[in-house]
């Protein structure tokens, strides 16, 4: 790396002082607001919010120069965000370092400054669309386990602890009765409302009621419903109805209720924690590396030129790569704004090279040119990735995703979701076990393991600087965790397994998955009754069937191939693929 001022940026977990210093003006635009309190439930097409303490956003779509122009290296550079661009030949995206990236010091006292509070927070806990109104579904956030479940009473999800007052079952295993409301599978009691109120006891005599009493109550968390998501709010301190949580509702995403673009949402268990997720999302050089030949090539990898715009404080930090507005807000939200010509070259592979992608990324390419060669529409093209990343145990996280776009929406309505998230998962699956082993190895040697001397890293320190300094340097668990200690690693089949992290909640997937099965079985029938219908006319001669004995058998032949080709798809997509970065050149 000649020409580049290189000099270690040494951090520490328990001594952050070292941490060099980055000082920009802070810079965080709010939007006005409604809520609708008691009742926190709102419409698809409500307007921005504003904010008291965090998850503040910026609209940078309309206020960001599109980071195709003006630039230095020509019309080329804004492919530092297309991951193949082998035509391309640029020296140095990022211009050489003076001096290495500097954090604003750690040590000093912010008693002044306000704290992050990891308990008065909004958390996603769903994608709505992939909740089932008559069971419950299981969820573990920031340490809490939850019960999801739809109540007839008040027609909305719920979030309710997840254990029965009574002996502390799982009410995440119960059931949904014929009036829509929550039973325990251990003893049958009932459960409805936003108080979590007892109806029934079976085992209570029926001039008794024990249901009654306050200590019959599960414990209901303030929830609400807001652009797709379903979101819980931990703090217990006012109850299910809390003011400050309706007054503070979720970040807004206006790219999610803006008409012109189209998008999908997923979502992925990670074996590994939320704060080794926020980094790797910070963290846009591993793409061409860690995503080869799905986000990019090896051989593109070269300098990025990561700063931050805005100081560093408890609602987050906005910073700026090559290829646009790159943010983080608190607790766990990274967004990324990029922006392409109007027309999209055939060599631009925004999909990779995986043969699944093809026809996707040709019909896009297809759709985008004759937009901008019939509508003479000058409009960039705009890609919003909004990536949530939500604590769940040390050592465990989960990310809930979406990439709004402008153009080509069209195919994001009509391709299949199951292929869509096939292709998500296999970006996940391509850095789990490195981030896995990561985490661990943070674990013994600590922050002072790491030499950032690049700008490449500008985010990954400004975030630990972040957590260290308001946010108490991990999440606040609740009182279930004694520690931030590791659990022990599980086996590869277990740490990229698809089906438990992903396909069992998902929708989309979980229906994919029983049409294919579905197929399969019908094969194997199909190659079964093949042969029998062979063996009833070679036992009892049959002179119109015997002409097509061989085509009947070679039929079986082929129904029994292509059951076991299904079955070793079916397995690879929507339960582990064994990814192995050696083999793939």
């Amino acid at each position: 790396m000649a020409g580049v001022n290189v000099q270690a940026a040494v951090l520490s977990t328990r001594d952050v002082s070292t941490i060099p210093n980055l000082d920009f003006q802070h810079s965080f635009c709010k939007h006005g607001a409604r809520s609708s309190a008691p009742v926190m439930r709102n419409s698809q097409g409500q307007q921005a919010f504003t904010r008291r303490s965090s998850h503040t956003k910026s609209n940078w779509l309309t206020t960001t120069t599109p980071a195709w122009k003006g630039n230095s290296v020509g019309s080329a550079k804004y492919l530092r965000s297309v991951p193949h661009r082998r035509h391309v030949k640029v020296s140095a995206i990022a211009e050489p370092m003076t001096e290495s990236p500097q954090l604003e010091s750690a040590s000093k006292d912010t008693s002044k400054e306000a704290k992050f509070d990891w308990n008065k927070q909004w958390y996603p806990v769903a994608i709505i669309k992939d909740l089932e109104e008559d069971q419950p579904l299981a969820v573990t956030v920031i340490g809490r386990p939850l019960a999801v479940w739809w109540d007839k009473s008040t027609n909305k999800w719920q979030v309710y602890a997840d254990k029965c007052p009574h002996r502390l079952a799982p009410l995440s295993e119960g059931s949904i009765t014929q009036d829509g409301q929550l039973r325990c599978s251990y003893h049958g009691w009932t459960f409805k409302g936003d108080s979590g109120e007892c109806t029934f006891i079976p085992q209570a005599p029926s001039d008794s009621k024990p249901h009654t009493s306050k200590k019959a109550c599960v414990t209901v968390y303030p929830s609400i419903e807001q652009q797709g998501f379903l979101w819980f709010w931990p703090d217990l301190s006012q109850g299910a109805i809390n003011i400050e949580a309706a007054a503070n509702p979720p970040q807004f995403f206006p790219e999610l209720n803006d008409p012109t673009y189209g998008f999908d949402m997923s979502f992925r268990d990670m074996e590994y924690g939320y704060d080794t997720l926020v980094e790797n999302l910070l963290d846009p050089a591993h793409f061409v590396n860690s995503h080869h030949k799905i986000q990019g090539r090896r051989e593109d990898g070269g300098p990025w030129n990561l700063r931050l715009e805005s100081k560093i404080s408890a609602p987050g930090f906005k910073g700026m790569a090559d290829i646009g507005p790159y943010d983080f807000t608190a607790p766990g939200t990274v967004t990324i704004n990029v922006s392409y010509p109007p027309e999209i070259s055939i060599r631009t592979n925004l999909y990779g090279e995986h043969s699944e992608n093809v026809f996707a990324h040709a019909l896009i390419v297809l759709l985008t040119s004759l937009k901008a060669r019939l509508s003479k529409d000058p409009t960039p093209n705009k890609v919003a990735a909004i990536m949530i990343c939500v604590p769940v145990s040390p050592g465990r996280s989960r990310c809930y995703l979406t990439f709004p776009r402008n153009f080509a929406a069209f195919t994001l309505k009509n391709v299949p979701q199951w292929i869509q998230h096939k292709m998500i998962n296999l970006v996940f699956d391509s850095d789990m076990l490195l981030l896995h082993v990561v985490e661990r190895k943070l674990e013994h040697e600590g922050l002072s393991g790491y030499y950032a001397p690049t700008k490449a890293d500008v985010l990954v320190l400004a975030f630990r600087k972040w957590l260290n300094t308001f946010a108490g340097g991990a999440p606040d668990w609740g009182g279930h965790f004694e520690s931030n200690k590791l659990p022990p690693s599980p086996s590869k089949r277990k740490m990229l397994d698809r089906y438990q992290q992903h396909v069992k909640i998902c929708k989309g997937c979980r229906t994919a998955l029983a049409n294919f099965k579905a197929l399969e079985f019908g094969l194997h029938v199909l190659a079964v009754a093949l042969v029998g219908v062979v063996a009833v006319s070679g036992a009892a001669p049959l002179p119109k069937l015997q002409p097509f004995s061989v085509p009947l058998v070679c039929g079986a032949v082929l129904s029994t191939v292509l059951a076991r080709w299904l079955s070793h798809f079916i397995y690879k997509t929507f339960y582990f693929h064994d990814y192995n970065h050696a083999t793939v050149k």
